[in-house]
Formats: C-alpha cells, structure tokens, sequence
C-alpha cells in the first residue's frame, strides 16, 4: 500500500485509485432504496463547508535510509532532532450532498513541523551522517488531500451509520540540515481507505460523530483515523462542532521505516446549504 511511486506509475495507481472510489461509490449508492429523510437528510442536493483549527500532537519515529555493511539509518524521534512536538493547523473539507443519503467530501490537511538543536548522539539519516554536537535545523511537511465517499443508513429516527470508500493523497519531505551536510526525502503515498461513520442525534440542534477509516495491507504498512465529537447547529446553515482527532500511518519500505502518530482537539464552524 504505502509503494512509493513516481512517474507513469504513480499517476497511473492514483488514477485507478480514484476508478476504484467511482465504482465502489455508483454500488453504494444504488444499495436499498431513497427512504424519507430522517436523521442524515440533507436535500436532493446540498453543499457543506467546514473549517477550523487542528490542534496536533506529534509522536513516533523514523529510520530513513538503507542499511550499508551491517549499519543502518538511525531510528530517530521529533526531539531527536529538534522537532517541535505540538502545532496548531487550519483544516478545510467540502462535502457534497446528493439523494439525501449519499456524500462526498474532499479534506486538506498541513502537517508541517520545524526545529533545531545541537545532537546529543550520532544520526545517521538516509547515506548521511551527523554527529554528536552538530547544530542541526529539521523539517518534516506532511500534506493530506483526502476524498471519502459515503452511504449513510438510517437506522432509526435519531441514529444513521454510514459505510464508505475513498483515498488519501499523502505527500511527505523530510530534511535534515547542517554546515556539514544537508540530506531529503520525499515520498509520495497515494492510500486506499475504507470506514464507517456513525451519527446519533439525540436532539434536533445536537448530534454526537463518530468516525473510523483506515486501511492494512501486510507487513509494508497500514493506516487509520479516527475522529469522534459532536456538532451544535448554532442558528440557519451554521453549525459549531469541536472534535478529537487521532492519526497513526505505519511504513516499512522504499527505505522509511517507521511510524507516525498525530492526535488532539479540533474546532470550528461548519455550513450547510
């Protein structure tokens, strides 16, 4: 799953990534019958923007680089390297709304971390090395643009649970500099999801979201979010909602080896047409 990809190849995953969300999405869709709008009802047709702050924490690790002679890259940490550990980012998502059950919505993401520090050990990070006592400056940006298709069910007149299909377009760079050496790593993780959501809206005004994607595939790694809160319709199309948001991507090849975890509170508005 997490192959990095470059060129015609890379293009061409994405694209029958992309196929895949169409087919599965045009399946979903056409499951069970258009009932009456209860719970999740939102319109024939309707648009949804929704934007805030994401207050994250960062945790993990990360080896980069090929083992040479018996030795390996460094199995190194934020503080390691003198990345900041907490960060506050905006998110955006536009979700569109069709045939009262049906919703598809796109989400971007920065994950964008920077710092310094003078090493207190030895790294080797990707054919590179860096001593002990050497001032450094890191940088790690990560960019999610994520697209999510879902079918939501009405189970009663106060629960919907919805199942979807999408994909995760994940670029990363990670760098490491010095008076000494300077060394980089991009990827680029086109990743496959699948989840479920689940609405409970004890009130009109006042709903509780719960929400799970992810995606496995052997031993080359795997990925998952999960977001849980609750929405308050303040007056008219605007809602307020405060959610808590947690991410872990895991991945072992193309020289990265390690895992990521991002977690903490997001708030914002929200409106519905």
């Amino acid at each position: 799953m997490f192959t990095l990809l470059a060129g015609k190849s890379a293009r061409a995953f994405f694209v029958g990534l992309i196929s895949l969300t169409g087919l599965m999405s045009l399946i979903l869709i056409f499951i069970g019958t258009v009932s009456a709008p209860k719970v999740y009802a939102s319109g024939m047709l309707g648009i949804e923007f929704k934007g805030g702050a994401y207050f994250q924490n960062l945790s993990g690790h990360l080896k980069i680089g090929n083992s040479i002679n018996g030795y390996g890259p460094t199995n190194i940490t934020p503080s390691d390297i003198g990345l900041r550990t907490t960060k506050t980012e905006p998110m955006f998502k536009v979700a569109f709304l069709m045939l009262y059950d049906n919703r598809i919505s796109f989400t971007y993401v920065p994950y964008v971390y920077n710092g310094s520090r003078v090493l207190s050990k030895k790294i080797d990070f990707n054919g590179k090395t860096y001593d002990v006592n050497t001032d450094v400056t890191s940088q790690l940006d990560i960019y999610s643009y994520k697209m999510f298709y879902t079918r939501n069910f009405d189970i009663s007149n106060y629960v919907s649970i919805g199942l979807g299909v999408g994909v995760d377009l994940i670029t990363v760079k990670t760098e490491l500099n010095s008076l000494y050496a300077t060394e980089s790593k991009d990827v680029n993780l086109p990743i496959p999801l699948m989840g479920v959501r689940l609405r409970i809206s004890p009130l009109n005004d006042f709903s509780f979201v719960g929400k799970f994607q992810g995606f496995a595939l052997g031993s080359t790694g795997y990925y998952y979010h999960v977001n849980v809160g609750v929405d308050y319709k303040a007056i008219g199309p605007l809602s307020v909602f405060a959610d808590y948001v947690y991410d872990k991507v895991h991945v072992d090849t193309n020289s990265v080896d390690g895992s990521l975890e991002f977690e903490g509170p997001e708030a914002g508005l929200k409106l519905r047409f």
